[in-house]
């Protein structure tokens, strides 16, 4: 082991008593330590373990040992007002004297739902869920139904969380299969093409001619690491879809409300058939949606002869879900211009001094970001571009990015893998800081990887 990474882990040791005794105790009561298998946060290859928060305010989040960071995780990027906004808190604190969750229909879900319908092109009718993993599920039941048709084409490096229709090509994206215990994807039916390939989704069409009942996307590639489109990729996507009777689905549980006030879809300019959503809307709290035209949603009104059957879950429009996420909208859109400008701005701004940063060290690593989403990949060799997420999953450098966050961490800056999320709530002196971490870490990294 090299003595500055030797250093860096004795000091994170010395920080972290609590958490890391705490971890030993995780890991007798949960597979690997944990119950969401990226919150290790990457220490666990370096025979470490990830801080134990007890409380978040604003931009920072505070571990057992009493360590501050300033967060750009951002709770999965849901936390777009910040931690414990006040409006939020007030709303949850309210329903919670009335009541925690009834199991019955509620005027708090309404409410959520027409603000949400209201904000998003192509949502005219909806349901709840509680997670984005049933969302995604429940959209491309809705969509092979719609269609009579069983194929479902995803992006691969697309996350749509851990369903059995569309966990495939995610990480593992030449071979396809993420798990033991799932179907293949040719027995679930499911085909891949890139972010960004206009040709390789042609091809895709062309061979599974009429048999495409959905695409399901993202419109930036988030969890594959805030890919950006190119080359009127999305425009094509939408027009083929539409020549080729295909239900074009976005899945805006990350986009959604934070590139815009009428999210991904506003944002760029294009209205998909369906969308699901999570994240921001739920306000910090468990949520799930499934939207998209009445024709095809009301596939699932099984009262007037529908057939498709969606929702259920104990906690589906859970009350305090409901007003959690609209505390979070009436701010949003009290606020739209100013917020919606200021986290696209700071993100250029990020961004570009990131850039900055990996051009003056000449580091074996890229800047990808939309708006307040940004990601710095690592990379085994310098590479100058990528555009897809094959190439970046084929040439990500695990190495480097576990070691890159602990450097992070050990400069009280929370971030996974490449980076994060802006929030509303960070400052011009959470930035200037930020930007001092980083060039550190860049610079250690970069230096001792030659």
């Amino acid at each position: 082991m090299s003595k500055w990474l030797e250093n860096e882990i004795n000091n994170y040791k010395k920080n972290h008593q609590k958490s890391l005794a705490t971890w030993k105790k995780a890991n007798e009561l949960f597979p690997a330590g944990v119950s969401h298998n990226i919150r290790d946060f990457h220490m666990t290859p370096l025979g470490l373990g990830p801080p134990f928060i007890c409380e978040a305010e604003d931009t920072r989040i505070t571990d057992i040992d009493g360590n501050s960071y300033i967060d750009y995780w951002m709770t999965h990027g849901a936390a777009i007002l910040g931690h414990a906004h006040e409006a939020i808190k007030k709303a949850i604190a309210k329903q919670l004297h009335l009541g925690n969750h009834f199991g019955m229909v509620n005027e708090q879900a309404l409410a959520l739902a027409s603000k949400i319908r209201d904000a998003t092109p192509s949502i005219e009718k909806l349901r709840f869920c509680t997670t984005g993993t049933e969302a995604t599920m429940y959209a491309s039941r809705l969509a092979r139904a719609f269609t009579r048709k069983n194929k479902i084409a995803k992006i691969r490096g697309g996350w749509h969380g851990g369903n059995d229709t569309l966990f495939y090509y995610v990480k593992h994206v030449e071979k396809g299969m993420e798990s033991n215990g799932l179907k293949t994807q040719v027995e679930a039916d499911i085909v891949s093409f890139d972010y960004n390939d206009i040709d390789g989704f042609r091809k895709i069409l062309k061979e599974n001619k009429n048999e495409i009942a959905a695409i399901v996307m993202e419109p930036v590639l988030g969890a594959g690491g805030a890919i950006p489109p190119r080359e009127n990729f999305l425009e094509i996507v939408r027009e083929e879809t539409e020549r080729n009777d295909i239900i074009l689905i976005y899945d805006e549980i990350i986009t959604g409300f934070r590139l815009s006030f009428n999210s991904g879809q506003g944002y760029f300019g294009i209205t998909p058939d369906m969308t699901t959503m999570g994240k921001i809307v739920g306000g910090g709290t468990p949520i799930g949606i499934i939207g998209g035209r009445d024709d095809i949603l009301e596939q699932a009104n099984l009262q007037k002869d529908g057939k498709v059957w969606i929702g259920g879950g104990t906690f589906s429009g859970n009350p305090v879900s409901m007003v959690a996420g609209k505390a979070t909208i009436d701010v949003l859109e009290k606020n739209k211009t100013k917020f919606y400008g200021k986290l696209n701005n700071d993100g250029k701004k990020i961004t570009k001094e990131l850039q900055e940063l990996v051009e003056k060290y000449e580091a074996p690593a890229i800047v990808t970001s939309v708006g307040s989403m940004i990601c710095i990949h690592w990379f085994r060799e310098k590479i100058s571009d990528v555009r897809t997420g094959t190439e970046v999953k084929l040439n990500l450098d695990n190495d480097k990015i576990n070691k890159f966050q602990l450097l992070m961490f050990n400069r009280n800056v929370l971030i996974r893998s490449g980076f994060g999320y802006l929030s509303v709530k960070h400052t011009k002196d959470d930035f200037e800081k930020t930007i001092n971490a980083l060039e550190d870490s860049i610079k250690i990294i970069t230096r001792n990887s030659k």
